[in-house]
């Protein structure tokens, strides 16, 4: 039993080159050390050797026998990779030596951290998403760099890497944000952090960016739509809200303008006032509603919401004795009554949906006789459908890269009670709300910007669009989902790490397989026969070094497994050599045990057997063979071995010397829509299996291609690319790039050529962007009509006409108010002519109908005044009289059993945001009580009337009765010419 645990112990530390019964002690067990700084270490025996000694490629301490203690130290370390052992030579050890490894991490904090926004600058627009950079320059180790994002002191985000470099390198993180108005004048920044564990400084080191401070541009929003106010000296009827850039003031229902934000109620009439803040960016207005505090009525419930089409009711009820009340609205008006406490608007199917229904009631208190209360209303309806896709792409998305994802929710209102959310499985993503006042049902469209990664393939995305329409709307609240949207992410294989020691054994393989999509094909590079499987039994090889390249669409990773015998006892330092054909490259072969000599064998810099060394290093001043395998070898005899040795696996390789984009048998413009070749011709470049040629379209990654000839030598590669050109196209800019990715030995960042740019011009037919419905004021143009460059597309440049009723019209003709209707927008080149329909509604101040302005009556009469008119916004009405607001909202008013105090001028005024229109009506009031003066006036004007003439009369008779008589001679002799 003791020799077989004696056996055991000994295989155990034949096959590790530190073993826990090898008696030394390192103090400190491991080390972290900043580059450039001096280190030391010792290590200490307690038994009797022969010769105890550090190795290592800087500071190594020649063996020496009559110390117990020695110490490994560098004034000034300058290589990152560095690995040193402290061996000793006893009987208590294997082979009559053992060795241990001090782990070093030699570190440097990053030269700069820089943060920066992508392709933007200036303000943000509140909703937008938008991508943040940090930039962290020449920061090693990458694998103990955490990189964290702040928004002031709070921690957003973290990054960690998981590459296996050594060497400083620069890292390149990006945030997605979605700034909101509470965003405005935050700071943003970014912190690299370097974890060195226990053995580390503390606190950790940290480098931080310089603050990121945004500016957030969001339009006017009320946090209430309405208020009422009670009218009061020191009540104010206050507009002020926040936005960015600074709003605007307007009130409607003044009699003069006002820009302030603050009014006093006390200076007002009772009645609506509503207030419009205003910036580029929208506008957002409130309903003031000045009351007095006395007015008797209460609405139940105190607050509608409804579905379009459904039914709604609301009472209306008051304590008090009154002269009538009412209900006022556009649908379900309840006509005045007097001989009821309790009234209920009601209407069966609702097809308003800016409805505001008012109860009114007449009473008399004070000096007050009428007051109203309005009922606030929410007319909604659930979208028709919500859909989800990706914008300006399909098929499977690129790891790494940026994509945009499109929610459309059709036919949804108010837009302003609508939430958009955005879920990747049951995680909420982002949600994005609405400030538009608009009543009537529209289409939203909502994007998010994802940057997919290995994880994410096979994740379904879907929106929801979501009615939060308050503690009065329908609980939980209406919610329509996307179908999900499953996405597949193409990434390239990466294997955990690069190298692998194999001890050879029938049952250890040499495993390559990795994850990655496409599925990967697999090469071996010293195999004596082609092999495309992923996995090969040690015991079938010889000893070794074995490269196992996965490759697929968008890339290659390598892996190099070591083919060891366990008893093998040298070390190569470094495991893999990159170097740049015509450059220099050394390497180090050192082993901790006695041997009869060792060497390196190779082609160029061959090294000879030497016995009296532990390290010998091959070196070539100017490599130029492009095939070259040096190994070193080791004589010693432990059982029936006698000879091993190990290859170092070298890549040569050259950049190459030009790369050239180009169209295959095209020239001039690109037609929309067909397809087009582009070729790629890269010059001179080595090791092929090594080249990723890579096609851009500005900076979006479309394709790259990776490539599977074996020959080390310089080749000439040429790739093509089919492109289908979209109007979005039109000046894009194609480029390709040869990219050498030779692991993680070889040059960071990778070597890149790219070629120039190649600018295409594409045709496409017209397409008009913008076709909305049009509300222009009276004498405005069709010229004027919101078109620029950017709402028809098409090129060449299309040509814009217009068609009212069939006919073509002058687009340079002012407009009327008799010309809203349905017009038809022409754009036309080359290749197609397209047109679309919208409504045009001329907009106008109030116009008033004619009607009698003159009323006569007797007291007691009952006496209606109408005032109609015309306007577009439809004009909201009042009555005045004697300087005093009597009705609002109504078009006629009724006076009931007029008496002279009704007598007078009434004012029946319209406005809209266009104006206003007064016009006036006279009332006279007739007295019908009888005349008694008048009537004996009248009687005795009659009798003396009568008496004149009687009198008349006789004075004739009397002079016919006294007449005078004249009598002439018979025997006048007559004259010439008398009858």
């Amino acid at each position: 039993m003791l020799l077989l645990q004696l056996l055991i112990g000994l295989l155990l530390i034949s096959f590790s080159h530190g073993d826990s019964q090898c008696p030394v002690q390192i103090i400190p067990r491991s080390v972290v050390v900043r580059y450039g700084d001096n280190v030391s270490a010792d290590c200490k025996t307690s038994v009797l050797h022969e010769g105890m000694g550090w190795e290592a490629s800087e500071g190594a301490v020649p063996m020496t026998k009559n110390q117990n203690l020695i110490t490994w130290r560098v004034p000034e370390l300058t290589e990152w990779d560095i690995k040193p052992l402290c061996y000793i030579n006893s009987k208590r050890c294997n082979n009559n030596q053992c060795e241990i490894e001090l782990p070093v991490t030699v570190f440097k904090t990053p030269d700069s951290v820089f943060i920066s926004t992508v392709n933007h600058r200036g303000p943000m627009m509140e909703g937008q998403q938008y991508e943040l950079q940090c930039d962290v320059h020449n920061v090693a180790p990458v694998q103990n760099l955490t990189v964290k994002w702040y928004k002031g002191q709070t921690l957003l985000k973290q990054t960690n890497f998981t590459d296996t470099i050594e060497t400083p390198v620069n890292k390149t993180i990006t945030l997605l944000i979605g700034p909101d108005r509470a965003d405005d004048g935050a700071e943003y920044w970014c912190e690299a952090e370097l974890d060195l564990g226990a053995d580390g400084p503390q606190p950790h080191p940290t480098n931080s960016s310089k603050p990121l401070s945004i500016a957030v541009y969001y339009k006017p929003k009320h946090s209430s739509s309405t208020e009422t106010i009670i009218q009061d000296d020191k009540v104010m009827l206050d507009c002020t809200v926040k936005a960015n850039p600074a709003p605007m003031y307007t009130w409607d229902h003044l009699k003069e303008k006002n820009s302030s934000s603050v009014l006093k109620s006390s200076a007002l009439s009772l009645g609506n006032y509503t207030c419009t803040a205003t910036n580029t960016l929208g506008r957002d207005s409130k309903v003031f509603i000045v009351k007095d505090s006395q007015c008797p009525v209460q609405i139940i419930p105190r607050r509608a919401v409804v579905r379009y089409g459904d039914n709604v009711s609301a009472d209306c009820k008051t304590s008090v004795l009154h002269k009538g009340m009412g209900w006022e609205a556009s649908e379900g008006a309840a006509p005045m009554t007097k001989n009821q406490n309790l009234i209920t608007w009601r209407v069966p199917e609702l097809t308003k949906w800016d409805i505001k229904p008012v109860c009114y009631i007449f009473y008399k208190i004070g000096d007050k006789d009428r007051c109203e209360v309005e009922l606030p209303a929410t007319v909604y309806k659930t979208p028709d459908s919500v859909f989800i896709s990706t914008v300006n792409h399909r098929g499977p998305v690129m790891e790494g890269q940026q994509y945009e994802l499109q929610c459309d929710v059709h036919n949804v209102a108010p837009v302003q009670n609508l939430t958009v959310k955005w879920y990747k499985g049951q995680t909420l993503l982002h949600q994005t709300n609405f400030t538009d006042t608009i009543k009537t049902p529209v289409n939203k469209t909502v994007t998010l910007l994802i940057r997919p990664d290995r994880a994410d393939d096979g994740a379904q995305y879907w929106c929801e669009a979501e009615l939060d329409l308050g503690a009065e709307g329908p609980q939980p609240h209406p919610t329509n989902s996307s179908k999900p949207l499953s996405i597949a992410v193409y990434y390239k294989p990466k294997h955990s790490s690069s190298t692998e020691t194999i001890i050879q054994d029938d049952k250890v393989m040499l495993d390559c397989t990795v994850k990655a999509n496409p599925a990967p094909t697999y090469t071996w590079d010293h195999l004596k026969e082609k092999n495309s499987s992923s996995v090969l039994k040690s015991s079938a090889l010889s000893l070794g070094n074995y490269t196992c390249t996965a490759t697929n669409t968008l890339g290659r990773d390598s892996k190099v497994f070591i083919v060891k015998d366990s008893q093998c006892p040298v070390q190569i330092i470094p495991r893999r050599a990159v170097v740049r054909y015509g450059d220099n490259v050394s390497a180090h072969c050192k082993t901790s045990v006695l041997h009869e000599g060792m060497g390196w064998e190779a082609s160029e810099g061959r090294v000879p057997m030497t016995k009296n060394q532990n390290l010998i290093t091959w070196r070539v001043p100017e490599l130029t063979e492009w095939d070259i395998k040096p190994f070193c070898y080791i004589n010693y005899k432990i059982g029936d071995k006698d000879r091993c040795l190990i290859e170092l696996p070298v890549t040569v390789y050259k950049t190459p010397d030009s790369v050239f984009i180009s169209t295959v048998n095209h020239r001039g413009p690109m037609m929309e829509g067909q397809q087009d070749e582009l070729q790629c011709d890269v010059h001179n470049v080595a090791p092929v299996q090594n080249l990723t040629v890579k096609w851009y379209k500005g900076q979006t990654l479309l394709h790259q291609t990776n490539f599977t000839d074996t020959i080390k030598t310089p080749v000439n590669k040429t790739v093509t690319l089919l492109i289908r050109p979209d109007r979005a196209d039109d000046e894009a800019q194609y480029w390709c790039e040869a990219e050498l990715d030779l692991g993680a030995e070889g040059p960071q960042p990778h070597p890149t050529n790219s070629s120039k740019p190649l600018s295409i011009a594409v045709y496409f037919a017209p397409k008009i962007l913008f076709c909305r419905d049009w509300s222009p004021l009276t004498e405005t143009s069709l010229d004027s009509y919101p078109l620029n460059l950017y709402s028809v597309e098409g090129n060449p440049r299309p040509d814009v006409s217009w068609r009212h009723k069939s006919s073509s019209v002058n687009s340079s003709m002012p407009l009327t108010r008799y010309d809203s209707g349905l017009y038809e927008i022409i754009a036309g080149n080359d290749l197609n002519s397209v047109s679309c329909f919208m409504n045009i509604t001329v907009e106008y101040a109030p116009v008033f109908y004619d009607s009698q302005e003159k009323f006569v009556v007797g007291e007691d009469s009952n006496i209606t005044l109408e005032c109609y008119s015309t306007g577009n916004p439809e004009p909201e009405m009042w009555w005045s009289f004697k300087n005093r607001n009597i009705s609002t909202g109504r078009r006629h008013i009724n006076i009931e059993r007029a008496t002279s105090t009704n007598a007078g001028v009434y004012t029946c005024s319209a406005t809209n945001k266009f104006g206003r229109s007064d016009k006036t009506f006279i009332v006279e009031i007739k007295d019908d009580s009888p005349n008694y003066i008048l009537t004996v006036v009248v009687v005795v004007v009659f009798i003396s009337l009568v008496l004149i003439i009687l009198l008349v009369v006789l004075m004739l008779k009397r002079r016919k009765s006294r007449g005078n008589y004249e009598v002439h001679s018979e025997m006048q002799p007559l004259r010439n010419g008398d009858p």
